[in-house]
């Protein structure tokens, strides 16, 4: 809907683009005229050698602008016979850039001959008409204003997803540089974004302009391609040729920018034409990752693989000689990529988010639940315990009550599958341990029962004058899970409640990872 209101707004002003009823000449070609418009390149038009453009001026205004657009292209303009406007090679800029600027016409403007001179020494920017712009002067920058409206809305988003990515905490290695190359993508479009924005580039010089729109359209794509390599899982070390050599182009160039050997914009046209087999390759790339259930390319390969062949339908109507196209396709292309991936980045984050939040209430649940199991357990080894001392006629004692927690145990551990082995050697006349001691080695026997990881499990308790050792290297096993879906997990100790027992029971405390096996050792007060 705002779309149409721009349009609308656009179309009120009284400015006008005079793309047609042109007549073209090539200087030294005086007998080869051309009639048409500027959409389109013009042939046989070799490096430095003029092009004019005329046409005679009809519309009736009262305070009359011209406002001259040309594309790295010296530039002279005139009226009749007068010249108006000179745009050429100085001691400060030796090759043209990109160039806009307004002209202010006479009032005897009315019949007679615009004529717009243009020379470039670039092949690929030879034959290539100006954009010209007639109007109003109080009605100009209105005009262009409206019509870069969308470029300050990219912008401003632009601007809102590097500062949201910055404060979003990094919990990994490959997190961190996934996000500094997404911010490092979103940076470039918005530069250029300026860079295509009518009043924002009047604030730099062509040359400044040149620079910037080269520069972005050769990094856009690097930023974007590493971005998707980070990404990749099976096909990775294939797509990793095709990024390495985009890599070590850009670096080739740069070095023969660098040494003088050669202009950015012919390296642009360079870097364009390996970017269309980039993104076919790409797009290949894409369908395998998605049919390998990579959960990124199945959600973004679709628009990943659309943005490929329009990007190679683009560049196929500049080489059919297509020029001044009136939709920018890489800017738009580019920023639809930059939306898709930073949505399916924060989706990703939310999604994590979501996730945590229920496992942390599911974990809640499940420490309620054993904290009443352990209660439960307590009083009814202490009771069988008891039971059995009774039935032996003798005094319940530590002996009786950690054999009541070893067979119940073994026959939990057999329930399961698991190998449980637990030997005991302990003073027959020793007391029971106090209730928060048993709790803990409880506490100790849940973690392996229900812990996945750990496949056997072989424990000894044995007393050691006044104190009690319990002691193990327990094997453990990894299992692997296929699901990629969700950011690298919050760091958390998973024996923190156990270390927090023990010190509470002021006993001592030593847990160590042994490649796959787990020793531990606790020592407790009787």
């Amino acid at each position: 809907m705002t779309t149409f209101k721009i349009m609308n707004e656009i179309k009120k002003t009284n400015v006008h683009a005079l793309t047609d009823r042109w007549t073209f000449i090539v200087k030294d070609h005086s007998d080869h005229y051309i009639f048409g418009k500027t959409e389109q390149r013009l042939k046989n038009v070799p490096p430095n050698n003029a092009l004019i453009m005329q046409q005679q001026l009809e519309m009736k205004l009262k305070d009359p602008q011209l406002v001259v657009r040309t594309n790295h292209q010296w530039l002279s303009v005139y009226l009749g016979e007068k010249l108006l406007y000179k745009y050429t090679a100085n001691e400060k800029q030796k090759a043209p850039g990109l160039l806009q600027t307004t002209i202010h016409l006479p009032q005897n403007y009315r019949q007679q001959k615009l004529r717009i001179v243009t020379k470039t020494p670039y092949e690929y920017y030879a034959g290539i008409p100006a954009q010209v712009f007639i109007g109003e002067t109080a009605e100009v920058s209105r005009f262009f204003l409206l019509r870069s409206l969308p470029q300050f809305l990219l912008l401003i988003i632009c601007t809102t997803l590097i500062v949201l990515l910055f404060l979003k905490p990094k919990d990994s290695k490959k997190e961190y540089v996934s996000a500094l190359l997404l911010i490092g993508l979103i940076f470039l479009v918005g530069l250029q974004s300026i860079v295509l924005n009518v009043p924002a580039c009047t604030l730099f010089g062509p040359k400044t302009l040149s620079l910037f729109y080269n520069l972005t359209a050769i990094l856009v794509p690097v930023f974007l391609t590493n971005y998707y390599l980070l990404r990749t899982n099976k096909y990775q070390h294939y797509y990793l040729y095709g990024v390495g050599s985009q890599v070590f182009l850009l670096i080739f160039g740069v070095l023969c920018i660098v040494a003088g050997k050669l202009s950015l914009p012919i390296a642009m046209q360079i870097f364009s034409g390996f970017n269309v087999f980039m993104t076919l390759f790409t797009a290949a790339i894409a369908l395998a990752e998605s049919a390998d259930h990579n959960r990124f390319y199945t959600i973004c390969s679709p628009g990943i693989i659309m943005a490929a062949f329009i990007h190679c339908f683009f560049y196929i109507q500049l080489f059919a000689g297509a020029a001044n196209l009136t939709i920018d396709w890489p800017l738009i292309l580019f920023s639809g990529l930059m939306f898709l991936i930073c949505g399916y980045h924060f989706e990703e984050d939310i999604s994590f988010i979501q996730r945590h939040r229920i496992t942390q209430q599911e974990n809640a649940q499940k420490e309620l639940l054993a904290k009443e199991k352990q209660k439960n357990l307590l009083a009814t080894f202490n009771l069988l315990a008891e039971k059995e001392a009774h039935g032996e006629q003798q005094v319940p004692s530590l002996t009786h009550q950690l054999q009541q927690l070893r067979d119940y145990y073994q026959n939990e551990f057999r329930k399961q599958a698991k190998f449980f082995s637990c030997q005991l050697t302990i003073n027959q006349d020793t007391e029971l341990l106090d209730g928060e001691n048993v709790s803990l080695l409880i506490q100790l026997f849940e973690k392996f029962l229900n812990d996945s990881t750990f496949g056997t499990v072989d424990i000894s308790i044995r007393q050691k004058q006044d104190q009690l050792v319990i002691e193990s290297n327990t094997s453990t096993f990894t299992r692997h899970s296929f699901d990629d879906s969700v950011a690298a997990a919050l760091p958390s100790d998973p024996h923190q409640e156990l270390e927090r027992a023990v010190k509470s029971s002021n006993g001592e405390w030593h847990w160590q990872n042994k490649e796959k096996q787990q020793y531990f050792k606790i020592t407790l007060g009787l």
